[in-house]
């Protein structure tokens, strides 16, 4: 039974998919600042498997080692880099000296069985159990971040387990191939072979080569959007969250404490006299005022607390399971760390005013606005004072 199907077309399809994703992988890993790691591993690799594709689609045409030698070469370091790419993206550091010696030892192989002693079965040994090998270790990385994120990547989206999934099932047909060489004899053109086997062979290599590479932009693209709204939720200028982002905390913690009935407090804080400073000198040394001014509040307060900017030199500070006489001592502590002196830039003073939920508050809004009047009442009575609201 012979299939319908032009071995050399449907690699030429794959291979073209695969070299347009590997450009696509290029232009936007250079595009991104800071640089996302690993996507030029994947890129490369993805560039290497187009060149490998369009290599076995000229034998018969070109010479031995350009059509087999070369082209299993770049499939084999195809796959090495998409592993390392991927440990790369998840911070991880594979240990690559004895995969140099298996590279050496399949790559002796494989040309061994080309140019010595011709042998079909020999070439798919070599390279698809070298291929088998490293996709194991790709399978691996995904299964360990599975693990260990647990089900943090529902939050972060579906890049992890599509890619893994299909990472897997990729290493499942060449752990089949390798296998079937091992205790079946081989005859025909490889790949190229028409027959219905090597088709089954073919078609699900080609289609997890799309597929996983479809992954690795999936999981491109959420790199960026998680970078987007990493941006959204943060001061650029100080590293503290955003006013978006403390607001969106507050209103959590808000919704916690009428489930739970714990307390939690606020606090809302404003540099003294900062006009001034900026007159005097300049916007630079303001923003170089505001970035220590964050540091030494931040050193001041407990892991738990938060810290955010909602105006040009006015924060919150949301303190969880916390009661208002906790949340003034607290507030007492941020006044001295405030005064801190910091050496190039003149000494400042903060004013706060800080309240604790209370059951009957409508909204996040009321709390905010009652913390602020307990601000204005800091700043009426002289400043550099915290008063409770």
């Amino acid at each position: 039974m012979t299939p319908a199907y032009d071995p050399k077309t449907l690699l030429m399809l794959a291979c073209l998919l695969t070299g347009v994703i590997g450009i696509m992988l290029l232009l936007l890993g250079r595009a991104s600042t800071p640089r996302i790691p690993g996507v030029r591993y994947w890129a490369t690799g993805s560039l290497l498997m187009a060149l490998s594709g369009m290599l076995i689609v000229l034998r018969g045409v070109g010479p031995q080692w350009l059509t087999y030698t070369v082209e299993n070469t770049a499939a084999m370091l195809a796959y090495t880099l998409y592993w390392i790419g991927s440990a790369r993206y998840f911070g991880r550091q594979p240990q690559l000296k004895g995969w140099v010696v298996l590279f050496l030892v399949a790559w002796i192989g494989q040309a061994y069985f080309t140019h010595v002693e011709e042998s079909v079965r020999g070439r798919y040994l070599s390279l698809t159990g070298y291929v088998f090998a490293a996709s194991l270790m790709h399978t691996i990385v995904f299964a360990q971040e599975l693990r260990c994120g647990r089900g943090a990547w529902r939050q972060r989206g579906l890049g992890l387990p599509f890619t893994g999934f299909w990472v897997a099932f990729s290493t499942l047909v060449f752990g089949a191939r390798w296998l079937h060489a091992i205790f079946q004899p081989q005859d025909g053109q490889g790949l190229l072979d028409v027959s219905w086997l090597q088709a089954l062979y073919l078609g699900t290599f080609a289609f997890g080569l799309v597929i996983v590479n479809i992954g690795f932009l999936l999981l491109m693209s959420e790199c960026i959007r998680s970078r987007f709204e990493d941006l959204a939720m943060t001061d650029t200028l100080t590293g503290v969250r955003s006013r978006r982002a403390v607001v969106g905390a507050a209103s959590d913690l808000l919704q916690r404490s009428r489930r739970s009935g714990k307390p939690y407090s606020v606090l809302s804080l404003d540099l003294d006299h900062f006009k001034a400073i900026n007159d005097q000198f300049g916007h630079q040394c303001g923003d170089r005022v505001l970035e220590a001014f964050c540091r030494h509040m931040e050193d001041a307060m407990r892991q738990a607390d938060v810290l955010g900017r909602v105006g040009g030199e006015e924060f919150i500070v949301l303190l969880p399971a916390t009661t208002v006489a906790q949340a003034g001592e607290l507030a007492e502590r941020l006044l001295l760390a405030a005064r801190t002196s910091e050496p190039g830039l003149p000494d400042i003073t903060v004013s706060i005013g800080f309240t604790e939920w209370r059951p009957d508050d409508p909204s996040i809004e009321a709390l905010l606005s009652r913390a602020d009047r307990a601000l204005y009442a800091a700043k009426a009575a002289g400043r550099n004072r915290a008063m409770p609201g």
